[in-house]
């Protein structure tokens, strides 16, 4: 019950900093905001300087999920709070060092797209299974994991936007097997790695609406996030249902709804969530301060 409270106080303490600080949003909604992993997929936006967001999924609660912090204009920190809290409630009681930062290169330009790089490292103290279904395990053992993308983004300037990521993930001590007694399908890497690739499409027809679709192969940001060699694919749409609001609270209030499904080959085996009807929430704003 102790860990429950902590951890709702450390939630309403995140979401209340715009309106500690103050806060402003974007006019346009969805249509202008920075979108950083929209349906799973990678950009090459980075935000404002002291813009924020903060994630939570329904799957973490009663711990806080994830956020973003816009360093500066052209550098973007995810601040991993699940791992990082999460560490401390048990062995060995210390937070999960995980970092990610996005780097912008260049803006568009004409025919020429955005680009940034991107770096996230995560270093598990124990054995974690970051999935654990009927038909599939996949764990992740005590060892690091770590990629290394170049995001491309193209805007069309009719609110349509194109997204292409590619880079290499580095393992360490990664199982992914089927439960099949009889017909086994599984691997263990000690040391591995991988390629990924992904490609992304937006349509923000609306400011309070957007529409996503990505296919990939390799490492992923928001659903099983850090697992190499798996095929994606992820659709959905994002909502600002109350973005002309004057409460701070309901108008930087976004939500995410999304369907995937996954294929792992060294196990032959899938995980599919195809109607999107579990969202994660999220509030964007930017500090005045």
């Amino acid at each position: 019950m102790k860990t429950i409270k902590i951890a709702i106080l450390f939630i309403l303490l995140n979401i209340s900093v715009c309106f500690v600080f103050g806060y402003d949003t974007s006019p346009e909604g969805l249509q202008s905001e920075v979108l950083l992993h929209p349906a799973d997929g990678f950009t090459a936006y980075t935000l404002k300087k002291n813009e924020f967001v903060y994630c939570q999924s329904p799957f973490t609660l009663p711990m806080p999920s994830w956020a973003w912090w816009g360093i500066t204009d052209k550098i973007t920190a995810e601040i991993d709070l699940l791992p990082l809290i999460g560490g401390f409630f048990q062995e060995p009681f210390l937070p999960v060092p995980s970092f990610n930062f996005r780097f912008k290169i260049v803006e568009q330009k004409s025919l020429r797209p955005a680009i940034a790089y991107e770096t996230m490292f995560q270093y598990l103290w124990r054995t974690q299974n970051q999935s654990d279904q009927e038909n599939l395990r996949i764990e992740r053992q005590s060892g690091g994991s770590w990629y290394n993308h170049i995001n491309f983004s193209w805007n069309t300037k009719n609110n349509l936007y194109f997204h292409f990521s590619t880079g290499l993930t580095y393992t360490q001590n990664l199982l992914i097997e089927n439960k099949d007694s009889i017909n086994y399908k599984g691997r263990f890497f000690s040391e591995t790695i991988n390629p990924d690739v992904s490609l992304s499409v937006d349509w923000r027809p609306k400011p309070w609406l957007s529409t996503h679709f990505t296919s990939s192969y390799g490492t992923t940001f928001v659903y099983l996030d850090n697992i190499p060699r798996k095929y994606q694919v992820s659709y959905g749409f994002r909502i600002a249902p109350f973005y002309k609001n004057k409460f701070g609270f309901l108008k930087t209030l976004r939500a995410e709804f999304i369907g995937f499904y996954m294929w792992m080959p060294d196990a032959q085996e899938e995980i599919e969530s195809v109607v999107p009807i579990f969202p994660y929430l999220y509030w964007q704003w930017t500090s005045n301060n």
